[in-house]
Parts: C-alpha cells; structure tokens; sequence
C-alpha cells in the first residue's frame, strides 16, 4: 500500500474527476489524499478520502476580476503587464501551499495545468514519481494546434510553433517556480530548462476517450489516453419531487446549464435562454450553476441546483452546455445531443470535437449567441435522429473503457519502477 496525493486546483469540473480517480485508487488498496480549495472539501470527504488545504475561491476571484469577467464569456485576450501580474497574482501561495499538501506523499499526481506547473519541482524536492493528470490533451503534438488556444491548424511544423510559443505564457511564473524551488531545497532553474525535461519524460495520463479525442501521432510511450475519470456517484441521492414531478408531466425537457461560468450576465442570459425556449416550444430544465440562470417560464420550464448528470441526463432531448470536459462527457455517457455554448480555455474545442463527432448540430459561443440561433440548435438536437443516434453510438464505445482502472495500473507501475 502507498500514499497517493493528488493536486487538484479550480473549478467543480476540474476537481470531481480526480476525485472518481482517487477513488478507485483507494479501492485498489492505496492510500489517498486530495488536495483542493475549500468548496470542495466535503466532495473530497464524503467519499472516504482525506482533504488537504489549498487557498483561493475560483468562483469569488472570478466574480471580482473584470480581467476575468471580460474573458470568461469567449473575449479574446490581449496580453498585457496589468493581466500578467493579475494572472501571477491569482496563484500567490498556492505553490507553497501544494509542497505542505504534498507532505508524506510516495507518488504526486498533478491534477491540471496549476497542479503541474508547481507539482513538477515539489516531486523532484521530494525524491518520489509524479505524473500529470490532465483532461485535455495538453501535449506538444503536430497534429493540432494548443487547444486553449486556438482551433486552427497551422500545418505540422506551424503547430509546434504554436506549442512552443504558448509554453513560454509559464515564464510569468519563473519567480514563483523558483522561489519555491529554493524553498525545497532546489537550485533555482530556467524555463527551458525544466520544460524540456517535463516535456521528454514526465509521465502524462490523459482523462478522456480516444473515441473523442483521437490519440496524436506523434506522442511518445510516456504519455496515456486511459479513458475518462467518471465522478463518483451520490450514494444517497434523492431528486426533488417537484424536478420529478415535472419530468413525468410531459415529453423530455432539453437540459440548459453552463456549470462553473461565474460570469455576470446571468440575468442577460436567463431572458435569452427564456425567449429561445418559448421560439422552440420546448419544456426545459435550467441549472443554476454559477451563473445563477433561472427558468423564466414555470409552465415550460424548471430552475434546479447542483444533481447527478448521469441521472438527469438520460431523461433529457438535449443538453445545452458550457462545454467543459466534464459535461461534454456526460452528456455522451448519457447519449444524448448537445448545443454546445462555449466561453474561454478548452470550451470551443469541445464544442467543435462534438459538431465534428455528430453528436451536435453546430455551437456558438457566449458573446456571440441570441435567442433565435438558440432556439434553431434546440430543435435540431432534439428533433433530428441523426445525433440522438451518433450520441448513442459514442456512449456505447464509452461504457466499454474503464479509465479509472487503466490510470490505476499506470499510477501502480510508476509505483513499482521508482
């Protein structure tokens, strides 16, 4: 039996895969711990496993930053000295705060982007294995371009450039990096001199299915597409009455969420949510979520909280979403079409893998959508079989991997080789 820590940092979506990972990593006879912001403490414990601390809210910093509220909604991004001592300023002790959550541990699993920026040199401080844990497929590769960054393709040679040029947005982090490493007991390092270690050997597992995400050609051994890491299940979930009541008083409602958007405008986008529906003539069930939307019209549609996508999805015509990782997989779990409404990082990639798989009739991002648009992807979602039935095929060729169990034996044979 070994101590697992796994780094996890952001919003719902970036911390409940780990979770469901950690799980099944628990059940093969290890011990586990999950370091996280303080929201999602009880997620963490009400699975059987140990919290550790990590600061900041991501939903209070997004809420309060115009930076982030003019970007969150798809707004392009101008780089500049103010964003980037925002963006340094955003991690400030979570680097430190990782190394004492990390205390103990025999292998350190970085769960995304921050996980990995600092987990990296606190496993080489500490002497033990390490592996990225990423949703996205966040590796140099020719084949496409950084996919929070852009959806074009550059050509081989050109993608890689792009890689190249998006690693060196690490550099604002330097000095944090650094003083951390000197903190451990590490000499201070360059930026390319850690990225291209990382980058030629540090094992990678990627959480999602190649059926979605093909695997890159030119990807080396160290780095593993398993399969998705489902969230675990709420053993005592009980529907609200009123959510179960509603769904049996009609036909399939189509779903309408944006999950972790913090943005402001949720009043804004409940009355053009409010207004397709009425086009579209469709029942609707709407997730508050952060952006706090409501269903406008009680006898079309229903406001609920936070509840099992895997519950509610299946009793759904469609599903209009953010596009995050963790709702684009559900709703192919779930087999059902999507209206994909992106916003910023690897949104609008999802949003395109899903229109490109046939599982979605097209997408439009957040700044650009109103209610007509909205209005004519619902009722092509939900009335034309043919995505209902590719989604059904791509939930099929889910339910046949299992990637919590082939990310476990790739955690155990770091284990064994260290």
């Amino acid at each position: 039996m070994s101590r697992i820590v796994l780094l996890t940092f952001g919003t719902y979506g970036d911390v409940a895969p780990y979770v469901g990972l950690a799980v099944r990593l628990r059940a093969a006879g290890h011990e586990v711990a999950v370091a996280s912001q303080a929201p999602y403490e009880q997620l963490i414990t009400d699975n059987g496993l140990e919290y550790r601390f990590l600061p900041r809210d991501t939903e209070q910093a997004t809420r309060e930053s115009e930076q982030a509220q003019a970007l969150i909604d798809g707004g392009k991004m101008r780089p500049s000295r103010e964003m980037s001592k925002q963006m340094v300023a955003d991690l400030g002790g979570v680097g430190p705060a990782m190394a004492r959550a990390s205390e103990g541990a025999e292998l350190l699993g970085c769960g995304g982007p921050v996980s990995a920026l600092f987990g990296y040199h606190i496993a080489e401080a500490v002497g033990i294995p390490s592996a990225a844990l990423y949703l996205q497929p966040l590796a140099k590769t020719g084949d496409f371009a950084p996919p929070v960054l852009t959806l074009r393709s550059f050509g081989r040679l050109g993608n890689r450039l792009v890689w190249k040029v998006g690693a060196m947005g690490e550099r604002i982090y330097l000095p944090q990096i650094n003083e951390l490493r000197s903190q451990l007991g590490l000499k201070k390092t360059t930026l390319g001199a850690f990225q291209s270690r990382r980058d030629a050997e540090w094992p990678m597992l990627f959480g999602y299915s190649e059926h979605v995400a093909p695997r890159p050609g030119d990807w080396g051994p160290h780095r593993h597409i398993t399969g998705y890491w489902w969230p675990p299940t709420e053993a005592n979930f009980t529907p609200p009455v009123d959510l179960v009541d509603f769904l049996a008083a009609g036909p399939p409602p189509v779903f309408i969420g944006f999950g972790s958007t913090a943005t402001r405008r949720g009043a804004e986008l409940s009355a053009m949510i409010g207004e397709a529906v009425a086009k579209a003539g469709v029942r609707v069930v709407v997730q508050s979520g952060w952006a706090g939307l409501s269903a406008l019209d009680p006898e079309r549609g229903i406001t609920v909280g936070s509840l099992p996508y895997e519950w509610l999805f299946p009793q759904t015509a469609a599903v209009v979403h953010h596009a995050g990782v963790g709702t684009t997989a559900a709703t192919l779990r779930a087999g059902v079409p999507s209206v994909p409404v992106p916003g910023i990082m690897d949104q609008p990639y999802w949003s395109r893998r899903l229109v490109d798989l046939g599982a979605a009739p097209s997408y439009r991002g957040r700044r650009e959508l109103d209610a007509t648009w909205l209005a004519n992807a619902i009722r092509s979602a939900a009335d034309e079989p043919r995505y209902a039935e590719r989604a059904r095929e791509l939930s099929a060729a889910l339910a046949t991997e299992d990637g919590a169990e082939v990310a476990t034996k790739l955690v155990e044979q770091l284990l064994t080789t260290a």
